[in-house]
């Protein structure tokens, strides 16, 4: 092997990028050379160049498992460094931290420098400082080697050995809950979307009405509001701040004083308005948001009219100077995106995506962009005030939860990734490798593979700014919450990322550094008690649950995927205890729609089934549903008379279905989570795969209002039932 492809391989695994992958057919693709070297031209790395310093490294240490020296690479030189028998010396200067400053001599025996000659990288090794808290300790490093002198910054992310795990769950108890799409929740006061309100009132009977201890919410990520487009809260523009259709707008901060608004929302024409949005079957995202934004301004006005020359004393303007302050330059940029979105797009509809406004608004830090903020202030703060009211409303929710006796409250959502179009990219694009996107290889369920299209993570990069991206967005997505789920946790893992213009064969897994990541989490988790779920479906690597249960994350477990090596479904005894278990998810079909085979017929409708291929569908359908009923009545909660009624019927039988959530419930999993579309039989799922417009996908509305759960008869029945069977399946209530 030449010295070339020796070093290109050798920067390959310090990098991630995995050499080769086997497909589900047990076909072996190996990485082309020419795929390797972009990714590591993307990463900053030229094979061309003879150096390149390594700056801002970051050690993530488990502070039960200190190791006993840490190693820094120096380096990256391609014209050999003979550094190993002259002296020298590290002198660590503190920046943050408790550890006071220190010197080390290379000549120490405790202290190894040397050089790996395959790649140029310079490394030294001395003994670990004594380590006695959690958080991040930050040193200015100053090296002097031979007549070298070299500065960097070093970081110890020193974190818990488990993220955080209640008592509750320690100690063996388990509870159940319910999972809610937040934009479908109608209510008679609501302006066609649910809000914060109706999402408290939802959990006051949820509480009571259920003995539910955790409600399951959508990700509440900013989107673009717009239909069919953008309106995936799995696709958002921001994961680190909120869509602004969920605040109740009557309950902003300076509503009450704005008789402007108040005389807009009570006009006869914004009434009828708010009648047809409720009315309407689909959520109108781009409705919803051009009204609540027209209003929320209007009470905005005011509120900076009425406070601004009290400044110093008003308590509500402190509260959002001091919101700002804690949020920093993150808001300030998310904010500085949505107040240029609407002015360019005011002044040229074209300017649909930030890549279409004129090149001097595309990069965050321009001349074009610094002038703008200072021209307007004002509606930059705008859309600060806007996520302000979001956070203060938000966590009024959870407070509540807690309140009325939920050991966990609100259990939020975090997206895999961010849309390229969206508010993250623009302001954080240095985070993100452009010129590949992230899919899956090719598989039986997508023979060509599948292309996500969204840009992978530049996990360098990450790493380099002490992971402070990904520990903002977990902070952000942690707030106001009991538990968080970790979409595709396999990311923690790797990716599977495929060259811009390329088929999904010719893309690669780069690995992520999971341990750090594992590691951050556990810190985030511990410093603000929340518990965490790896959504854990598909294609699991070899022992990464097992990893996922050791740092104290709960598995993800569905009853429809759960089987054994033959295909049959498993004994609900044989379920993990640190998982939550559930029916179904936003991507499936629900257990009516299952049993009725809505999905197939929808896939079929939209051409995603070939005609000749619908027999086949049905068939392992019906097959699937045989092993269902077949494990009902194994395990003992589907009476073995019913089984043939329960069989013959196209919509689930009330036996099937109290079997079903029984079944779930006597799980030995710590959370039990039921979607409120399985609770009362709706046959609607919230999202068809693989299609936008084809499909209402993310619009669809509760069956039941939140007045409908107390005084509809059939929802009484049917929550009834639920808190029935989840006490006699001894999950506490």
């Amino acid at each position: 092997m030449s010295d070339f492809f020796k070093a290109l391989k050798e920067l390959g695994k310090v990098f991630g990028i995995e050499e080769s992958y086997t497909d589900n057919w047990g076909r072996t693709f190996f990485t082309r050379p020419e795929i390797a070297r972009q990714i590591l031209a993307l990463k900053g790395i030229n094979l061309a160049q003879e150096r390149m310093s390594l700056k801002n490294q970051i050690h993530v240490i488990d502070i039960s498992h200190p190791p006993a020296c840490i190693s820094m690479l120096m380096e990256l030189n391609w014209t050999k460094l003979d550094c190993n028998s002259d002296d020298g010396s590290l002198t660590f200067t503190e920046v943050k931290g408790k550890f006071p400053p220190f010197t080390i001599s290379l000549t120490d025996p405790d202290v190894c420098l040397g050089l790996d000659e395959s790649t140029g990288l310079s490394s030294v090794s001395f003994p670990t400082p004594a380590i006695n808290q959690t958080g991040l300790m930050r040193f200015k490093v100053k090296a002097q080697i031979q007549s070298q002198k070299i500065s960097m910054e070093l970081a110890l992310l020193i974190c818990p050995e488990s993220a955080y795990l209640p008592e509750t769950v320690l100690g063996g108890q388990r509870i159940g809950g319910v999972g809610v799409a937040l934009y479908g929740l109608r209510s008679a006061r609501n302006w066609g979307v649910g809000d914060f309100t109706d999402l408290k009132n939802f959990a006051d009977w949820a509480r009571t009405d259920l003995g539910a201890h955790v409600i399951g919410i959508n990700p509440l990520h900013a989107i673009f509001n717009r239909s069919p487009f953008n309106s995936s809260p799995y696709m958002p523009s921001s994961r680190l701040y909120r869509n602004h259709i969920y605040l109740d707008v009557t309950r902003v901060c300076g509503y009450e004083d704005s008789d402007k608004a108040q005389r807009f929302v009570s006009s006869h024409e914004t009434q009828a308005l708010l009648n047809r949005l409720r009315k309407e079957e689909h959520v109108n995202y781009e409705e919803v948001s051009r009204l609540k934004l027209r209003v929320v301004r209007m009470v905005f006005e005011s509120f900076i009219a009425r406070n601004r020359d009290e400044e110093e004393t008003n308590p509500e303007w402190k509260s959002f100077e001091e919101y700002m302050a804690a949020e920093g330059i993150f808001l300030q940029k998310f904010a500085t995106f949505c107040a240029l979105r609407d002015w360019l797009g005011y002044q040229d509809s074209k300017f649909f995506q930030w890549r279409q406004w004129p090149v001097g608004y595309q990069h965050p830090e321009s001349d074009e962009v610094n002038h703008f903020m200072e021209t307007y202030s004002d509606e930059i703060l705008f859309w600060m005030f806007i996520q302000w009211q979001i956070d203060q409303q938000l966590g009024e929710v959870q407070d509540y939860t807690r309140q009325i006796g939920m050991l966990v409250g609100l259990y939020h959502d975090q997206a895999l990734a961010v849309d390229s179009n969206g508010a993250d990219f623009w302001a954080w694009r240095e985070y993100f490798t452009e010129g590949f996107s992230v899919g899956a290889p090719p598989d039986s369920f997508a023979p060509d593979g599948q292309d996500w299209g969204f840009a992978p993570p530049d996990s360098w990069k990450i790493k380099q700014s002490f992971y402070s991206p990904f520990r903002k967005i977990l902070r952000a997505n942690l707030k106001h919450g009991g538990a968080l789920r970790i979409d595709h946790v396999m990311q923690l893992h790797h990716l599977f990322w495929i060259p811009k213009g390329s088929g999904a064969s010719e893309g690669v897994y780069v690995k992520d550094y999971e341990s750090d990541l594992l590691n951050v989490i556990a810190l985030e988790s511990s410093q603000r008690h929340n518990i965490i779920i790896g959504e854990d479906l598909g294609t699991v690597p070899h022992n990464f649950r097992e990893r996922l249960i050791q740092k104290g994350l709960l598995s993800y477990r569905l009853f429809y995927f759960e089987r054994d090596d033959w295909g049959n479904l498993i004994p609900y005894y044989h379920y993990p205890t640190r998982a939550l278990v559930s029916l179904s998810t936003h991507d499936l079909p629900t257990l009516a729609g299952f049993w009725e085979g809505l999905d197939i017929e929808k896939r079929l409708e939209i051409g995603r089934i070939k005609p000749e291929d619908e027999l086949d569908s049905r068939k392992e359908r019906t097959d699937h549903k045989a092993k269902i009923i077949e494990r009902l009545v194994r395990d003992g909660v589907l009476p073995d008379y019913t089984a043939h009624e329960a069989w013959i019927n196209t919509f689930p039988t009330d036996d099937l279905h109290s079997a079903a959530l029984s079944f779930v419930f006597r799980t030995p999993c710590a959370i039990a989570l039921i979607n409120q579309e399985d609770i009362f039989l709706d046959i609607r799922q919230q999202n068809l795969p693989g299609t936008t417009w084809e499909n209402p996908n993310w619009v669809t509305k509760t069956g039941f209002s939140v007045e409908e759960l107390r005084e509809n008869t059939l929802a009484r029945e049917m929550a009834a039932k639920f808190k029935r069977l989840l006490i006699e399946s001894g999950r506490q209530t």
